[in-house]
């Protein structure tokens, strides 16, 4: 009975043995992908420190080291997130201070283009306003021009009449003498086409050559700048002298009609005229 109970003890003790191989053999070859994470912590005697522990307590320590390691990248991650977090903020806030900036610029922009357009249209203005001025000052400077030529001429005997000059001769000539004369001092002599310049010359009281002939076709009167006479102050009867008196002539000036023909050989006294309007 004693061999029988102590081949029990030995059976029973050959199972614990055996258990506790299997038990080892499955501790030590875990699945890789828990056995690649966790490493077993030996001690000073190159033990592992699991030794002696039963599967419970084993599965509870691998179990703490998986929650470690996973709590450890998850803090990690979660201070990834917060970091990308913040620079997405100061992105953000960089991306709106440009935006306002930007925005500050475009409206920099808008108000000096709208400057320059009012400069621009000053400028234009200005411009305008310069050849205004530019005209008129040329324009007082002819007539400052023509007024120097009058006081020059008026000392030379010539009188101011509407837009001429006129100067009645001192001494007798021909018709065509007396026109050679007047454009030597760069006049011709008088034109009348105005009811003003025929009681002008009438004033003179004297009986004066004017410009008018008709020395080229009988009876077609025509003045000395090549104009045909259109408005005549011939006095009554007049003109009558046919082919021998071809030159015009105040005559008769204390009527208004004061014209008269007579031949041009005949010497007169004359009036010459000098236009100083432009």
């Amino acid at each position: 009975m004693d061999q029988a109970y102590m081949g029990m003890e030995e059976i029973s003790g050959s199972n614990i043995k055996l258990r506790r191989l299997v038990e080892t053999s499955e501790d030590n070859y875990i699945d890789d992908e828990v056995s690649q994470t966790v490493q077993c912590e030996t001690t000073g005697l190159g033990l592992p420190v699991t030794q002696g522990k039963s599967p419970g307590e084993m599965d509870t320590v691998l179990l703490h080291r998986l929650y470690n390691n996973l709590t450890s990248e998850r803090n990690q991650l979660l201070t990834s997130y917060n970091n990308l977090t913040t620079k997405r903020e100061q992105l953000l806030t960089s991306y709106n201070n440009l935006t306002t900036k930007r925005e500050q610029l475009l409206t920099s922009y808008n108000n000096l283009k709208t400057e320059k357009d009012q400069l621009l249209t000053s400028y234009n203005n200005k411009v305008k306003e310069r050849d205004q001025l530019q005209t008129r000052f040329e324009d007082m400077t002819k007539n400052r021009d023509n007024l120097q030529r009058k006081l020059q001429d008026c000392q030379g005997n010539w009188v101011a009449f509407s837009d001429s000059l006129y100067q009645v001769s001192l001494e007798k000539k021909s018709w065509e003498e007396s026109r050679q004369d007047c454009l030597q001092k760069g006049a011709h002599l008088m034109i009348i086409n105005r009811r003003e310049e025929q009681n002008f010359v009438n004033q003179f009281k004297k009986s004066l050559w004017i410009g008018l002939t008709d020395s080229e076709t009988d009876g077609r009167w025509k003045w000395v700048d090549g104009t045909r006479m259109t408005t005549s102050y011939w006095n009554s009867g007049e003109p009558n002298g046919g082919r021998s008196e071809n030159c015009g002539e105040v005559r008769f000036y204390d009527s208004e009609n004061s014209w008269n023909d007579a031949p041009c050989s005949i010497e007169k006294f004359w009036i010459c005229e000098k236009r100083v309007s432009p």
